[in-house]
């Protein structure tokens, strides 16, 4: 139950991006986002435990989660209308009554209520209006009508080859960043003698990293969007967008990912290492705000990439980062404790950084080289289909 809700997190967030912001400018949008999303992931640790801690009872902990979904839920609800461009267009369509903020309900209930009221004050302008709105609405509810979506549309993007590249890069370094969140308990535990509540603050220094390497990544992001455009002598076009079946989004996308790959994977070796050796704590919680800043401009990078190549359907194409990402994510925390105990701290970090950077390097090169081809000759097999 709780996976089906957190699921939808990255794949509405990332779908509501792709239809507010033109390629060029959705590296600052989707800094704040995802740095809020996994923020929240070391966050919740240490409000979870202070409110076990303080009631005497894990239930506190659901009936907190209830309070704050609730409120949630009001803000969405008044202030997020519908965003897909198949249904309001540039925003110049009316969504049908579930895609409306409630706020825009109430205004069109009271304004009923008020002319069913006192109809000898209505205007007949207005009233001819409104009766054109409703005919709209109606007409497109005929032509776009509820349709069950196809869970399988998330599940074939992963197969294809272009986007199979950009999908290990996107979900193979949060799963090794969710392997270093398993392992912080038992290594502040046992190794630092830290009691619960230290345990819980150990995990801020990977959500201060998330929030700065989403802020800082998504600036670069657009960065170098624009250096690859001005490489190719391209115009960006920030009011409708650019039409990227003729823009190498790949390579701009990845520009600059081979050094930060290279600062990731040192530091995973290190932060083994560091805690083989039992070195001074400082060393390992610096390490973990560097994994975590790098790990999210990694996600952040290609899942907006991913976002970008499926430009009709990015929730569904965010859904398939959800998929492998956890995934992924799974199968390695699964193998983490039997790995270690077989090998020792050091040398499962290494072992996991030499994975990560041999995908990551093979990922990274086909991408940039072979990416935009795969991309025509898929949009043209589906041209077909």
């Amino acid at each position: 139950m709780q996976s089906l809700g957190a699921s939808a997190v990255l794949a509405v967030s990332y779908g509501v991006i792709a239809d507010l912001c033109v390629p060029s400018e959705r590296g600052a949008m989707q800094g704040p986002a995802l740095g809020a999303a996994n923020l929240a992931v070391c966050v919740g640790p240490v409000v979870g435990g202070w409110v076990a801690l303080g009631s005497g009872s894990y239930q506190w902990v659901f009936w907190c989660l209830v309070i704050y979904g609730g409120v949630v839920v009001v803000i969405v609800g008044f202030g997020l209308p519908e965003t897909a461009r198949n249904v309001v267009g540039n925003g110049e369509k009316k969504a049908r009554w579930w895609g409306r903020t409630w706020w825009s309900l109430l205004t069109v209930w009271r304004r009923s209520r008020k002319g069913s009221m006192d109809s000898t004050k209505v205007n007949l302008d207005e009233e001819k209006t409104e009766k054109n709105d409703r005919t709209r609405e109606e007409s497109a509810l005929k032509k776009h009508r509820f349709e069950i979506p196809n869970p399988w549309a998330a599940v074939r993007i992963i197969f294809w080859k272009d986007t199979a590249l950009v999908l290990w890069m996107a979900g193979s370094p949060y799963a090794i960043w969710y392997c270093v969140q398993a392992f912080i308990p038992p290594v502040y535990k046992d190794t630092y003698g830290f009691n619960d509540f230290q345990i819980g603050l150990s995990y801020l220094t990977g959500g201060f990293g998330t929030v700065v390497g989403g802020y800082t990544n998504g600036k670069l992001m657009d960065w170098n969007y624009k250096m690859t455009a001005r490489q190719i002598e391209h115009t960006i076009d920030k009011v409708s967008g650019d039409d990227l079946n003729h823009f190498p989004i790949e390579r701009a996308r990845a520009r600059g990912s081979w050094y930060i790959l290279a600062v990731y994977l040192s530091a995973l070796a290190g932060y083994g290492w560091a805690i083989n050796f039992h070195a001074h704590v400082s060393i390992p919680l610096i390490l973990q705000f560097v994994l975590a800043a790098i790990s999210t401009a990694f996600q952040q990078t290609f899942n907006a990439l991913l976002v970008d190549i499926f430009p009709a359907s990015p929730s569904t194409a965010a859904a398939s980062g959800n998929i492998t990402r956890c995934t992924l994510s799974a199968v390695a925390v699964a193998v983490l404790q039997p790995m270690v105990d077989k090998m020792g701290r050091g040398w499962y970090f290494t072992l996991l950084s030499l994975v990560g950077g041999g995908g990551g390097i093979i990922a990274i090169w086909l991408t940039t080289t072979r990416g935009m081809t795969w991309r025509h000759q898929r949009l043209r097999i589906d041209a077909i289909e």
